[in-house]
C-alpha cells in the first residue's frame, strides 16, 4: 500500500495556509472559540472566501455546544464568511456533520477533533485532489464512492478500520483508541476475534462517554474477558494501528451514527512512518496514565 499524499500536519501550518488564501472551506460539529476560528475571520476580512458548515443539532447536548456554534457563526458572517449551519432542527434533512476538515486553496487538512485549541488533536494534511472533491461533494450532498484509503461517510470509514484490523495477525501488537465505543460494528468485532485469537491488542476509550452508558461498559467487559487490554482516559482521539507499519485515523467513534445513517465522517488509511510514529507515541502516553476498565467502572 502507498502512504498516499498523508502528512503529519497541526494547527500551525493550517493557520499560515490561511495567510494570504483565496478560498478556503471547512466543516466541524463544533468550533471553539481560538485560533482557528480567528484564523477564517482573518481570511475572510481580508478578501477570501470563507465557507463554513457547522452543525446544527449536537447529540445530547444541554444547549451550550448549540449555542456556541451559532455564536461562531454570528462571528464568521459579520466577518464577510460563507457560514451556516447545517441542521438547525433535529429533524432537517441530510446527513450528520460529525466530519472535522478543511480545504484550503485545494490543500485537505482533516482532524480527529474539532480544531481546538489546546495541541490535543491529531490533524493531517491530504494533498491527493480526489480525496478533497469527496469531502466537497458530501458537504454539498452528493455522495462519491470512497477510494481504497479514503472516505467521509462513516459507514465507510469504520468498514476501512475494521478492515485494516481484519489484517492483523496472531503476533502483531495491535492499538486502537475510540471516543465513543460500541458492540454494533465491524470495528468491534475485529478487535473482539483479535483478543481470542491472542493478538497484543489495547484499546482505549473516553472516560467521559463511557459513563453511565451500560451498552458501552458491556461491550468493553466482553472484549476485556476475551483478551482486549481496555483502559479509560480523558482523551477523543479515533485511530488504529497494526504491528507499527500501518494505520488508519479518522472521525469516525467505532459506534452507530447519530440520527442519520450518512453521519458525515472522514477516515484514511496510510503507512506512512513519521503518522504512524506520531499515532504510537501519543497512543502510548494517553495508555500509561489511562485507568484500567475495571477500576474506571468503580
Amino acid at each position: 500500500m502507498v502512504a498516499l499524499m498523508l502528512t503529519l500536519s497541526s494547527t500551525p501550518e493550517l493557520l499560515s495556509s490561511l495567510k494570504g488564501a483565496r478560498d478556503v472551506s471547512l466543516i466541524a460539529y463544533t468550533l471553539p472559540a481560538g485560533r482557528v476560528i480567528d484564523g477564517l475571520t482573518a481570511a475572510a476580512k481580508a478578501g477570501a472566501h470563507v465557507h463554513v458548515r457547522l452543525e446544527g443539532y449536537i447529540y445530547k447536548d444541554d444547549g451550550s455546544v448549540a449555542a456556541a456554534n451559532a455564536a461562531a457563526i454570528a462571528l464568521l458572517r459579520a466577518a464577510g464568511a460563507d457560514a451556516q449551519l447545517m441542521h438547525p432542527q433535529q429533524n432537517a434533512p441530510g446527513p450528520m456533520l460529525h466530519c472535522k476538515a478543511a480545504i484550503v486553496d485545494g490543500a485537505l487538512f482533516l482532524d480527529d477533533r474539532n480544531w481546538p485549541d489546546d495541541g490535543a488533536d491529531t490533524i493531517v494534511r491530504d494533498d491527493f485532489p480526489r480525496d478533497a472533491q469527496i469531502v466537497r461533494d458530501a458537504v454539498a450532498g452528493e455522495e462519491d464512492a470512497p477510494t481504497p484509503f479514503f472516505a467521509v461517510a462513516k459507514r465507510e470509514s469504520l468498514a476501512s478500520e475494521a478492515r485494516l484490523l481484519h489484517e492483523a495477525h496472531r503476533g502483531d501488537d495491535v492499538i486502537v483508541e475510540s471516543e465513543s465505543f460500541g458492540a454494533n460494528n465491524g470495528v468491534y468485532r475485529a478487535i473482539d476475534a483479535l483478543g481470542l485469537e491472542g493478538a497484543h491488542v489495547r484499546l482505549l476509550v473516553s472516560a467521559r462517554d463511557m459513563r453511565g452508558n451500560a451498552n458501552e461498559q458491556g461491550a468493553l467487559k466482553k472484549l476485556a474477558a476475551d483478551g482486549v487490554g481496555v483502559r479509560v482516559v480523558d482523551a477523543d482521539e479515533k485511530l488504529a494501528v497494526v504491528d507499527g507499519t500501518r494505520g488508519w485515523i479518522g472521525s469516525a467513534n467505532a459506534t452507530v451514527a447519530f440520527d442519520h445513517p450518512d453521519q458525515l465522517d472522514w477516515g484514511a488509511r496510510t503507512d506512512a512512518p513519521p503518522i504512524l510514529a506520531h499515532l504510537r507515541r501519543t497512543f502510548d502516553e494517553r495508555w500509561q496514565r489511562a485507568k484500567p476498565l475495571t477500576a474506571a467502572l468503580v
